[in-house]
């Protein structure tokens, strides 16, 4: 669905119009045809209508449909409200065909006819099906390198079944996949799939919601997620704001929250003041403060390695429990050196020393599909570390040896001798002395003259 009517509901254009803003930089950029159309009311919103008249409810939903229908259009909405609304709306009224025929007798009046054969989309589920993870990842110029990044759906995004049926509706992966085509780390959470909790606060039950915010905010900050990313402006309402008065009452919980389409935005290159970013509650400061310093890291780390393979080589970790060292130590995991690389902890990897446990047996190399393997990285690994000073006493010691003598060890003749073998010819080892000689003034601290 390239063309399309954009339904941005309520909420998004009265209280966040940074959000609608941001979702429409994006359907340019991705060269959408969207179209306004006149005449659209609340989609209506489901707790606070259909509580009170589900006729009402199913009406007014069929109406704001049927305008796009008529207009030969599909829909794509930002809200999850909005979407869950129509979505419940198509398969009620797909089922209920008596109830379908009384509504549109009613919208004749506006000569208007709901039969329910348009496409629903959220703005989510068209980035992922519609543009797709791998084609949303060749338009970004400023990728989230190094960013941890937590995401939240909403309940109303993947629920109710079966009139919504994008993603699991209990194990979600879609927006995860999103948020990694734009460069940065998903962080997983405890509390991924809990609700936002803001509903509670429609109903007068303020101390409830605050402490459905309080909870998964905690959750995303002990996780050490940079930010939380939402697709729903009730949630954003709920973690954004809410967070700002939980901050007011002296809780320290400093998360910055973004709508999916800030995120797409920015890494498709667009500025933060651009976007209106600085109209969110709680301050992103912090955010491109660590995006800033870990770009900085990531020319660092291009320096030394392959970026885009350590890159692929941490989302595959296929050979998670294949090295041999890990088995019997397990203070030594292979795959999360690679991702601390990836997070600009070069400097700390070479400081706590793990990375001398990797014995280059190649298991990973040989088990790897894509003939990538961690043992290269290791490698290299060791010779910045041995640049540094950095490397265990035991390899610098047999390295000045060889580059003296040309071997790492003599034989024992005397062994030798009573086993019957004869003594050795004479070794290479002065040769070889020469021949690195500038090697050697730099081992043992000397200039050659």
């Amino acid at each position: 669905m390239r063309e399309f009517a954009v339904f941005c509901g309520c909420t998004i254009p009265a209280r966040f119009p940074f959000i609608e803003k941001t979702t429409r930089v994006v359907f340019d950029d991705l060269g959408a045809g969207v179209h306004e159309l006149a005449g659209h009311t609340c989609c209506p919103e489901g707790t606070l209508v259909k509580a009170n008249d589900e006729d009402a409810f199913y009406t007014a939903a069929a109406r704001n449909l049927a305008i796009v229908e008529k207009a030969g259009l599909g829909v794509v909405t930002p809200c999850n409200g909005c979407y869950s609304t129509f979505k419940e709306a198509a398969s009620q009224l797909r089922a209920e065909w008596r109830d379908r025929d009384a509504i549109n007798e009613r919208l004749a009046s506006e000569d208007l006819h709901y039969t329910g054969d348009l496409e629903i989309a959220h703005f989510a589920e068209w980035l992922a099906d519609t543009v797709g993870a791998g084609a949303l990842s060749t338009r970004v110029t400023r990728p989230l390198w190094g960013m941890r990044v937590a995401v939240h759906y909403g309940c109303h995004l993947l629920r109710p079944q079966p009139a919504v049926r994008w993603d699991d509706p209990l194990h979600p992966t879609k927006v995860e996949e999103l948020v990694s085509a734009l460069g940065a780390q998903v962080v997983d959470y405890t509390t991924k799939m809990q609700c936002c909790g803001g509903a509670l606060d429609r109903v007068g039950e303020r101390e409830g919601s605050l402490a459905f915010a309080r909870r998964k905010l905690t959750d995303v900050q002990n996780e050490g997620a940079d930010a939380l990313v939402v697709v729903c402006p009730s949630c954003f309402q709920q973690f954004d704001l809410n967070q700002a008065a939980l901050q007011r009452a002296n809780e320290d919980v400093p998360v910055p929250v973004f709508y999916l389409s800030e995120l797409v935005a920015l890494a498709m290159g667009h500025e933060p003041d651009e976007l209106g970013l600085g109209m969110h509650r709680v301050s992103v400061d912090s955010f491109f403060d660590r995006w800033e310093a870990r770009s900085e890291e990531k020319w660092r780390l291009a320096e030394h390695f392959d970026v885009g393979l350590l890159a692929k080589c941490d989302a595959c970790q296929a050979c998670k429990d294949d090295c041999p060292v890990c088995k019997i130590d397990p203070a030594f995991q292979p795959n999360e050196i690679i991702a601390d690389l990836l997070a600009g902890r070069l400097d700390d990897v070479i400081a706590e020393g793990q990375l001398w446990k990797c014995i280059e047996c190649y298991t990973c190399q040989e088990m790897c599909h894509s003939r990538i393997g961690m043992a290269g990285v290791f490698r290299q690994l060791k010779e910045l570390a041995l640049e540094r000073g950095a490397g265990p006493d035991a390899v610098g010691a047999a390295y000045t040896e060889f580059l003296k003598t040309g071997a790492l060890g003599k034989p024992r003749e005397s062994v030798r001798k009573k086993l019957g073998l004869d003594s050795l010819p004479a070794g290479g080892g002065d040769a070889v002395a020469r021949l690195l000689s500038p090697a050697v003034g730099a081992a043992d601290g000397t200039e050659k003259e």
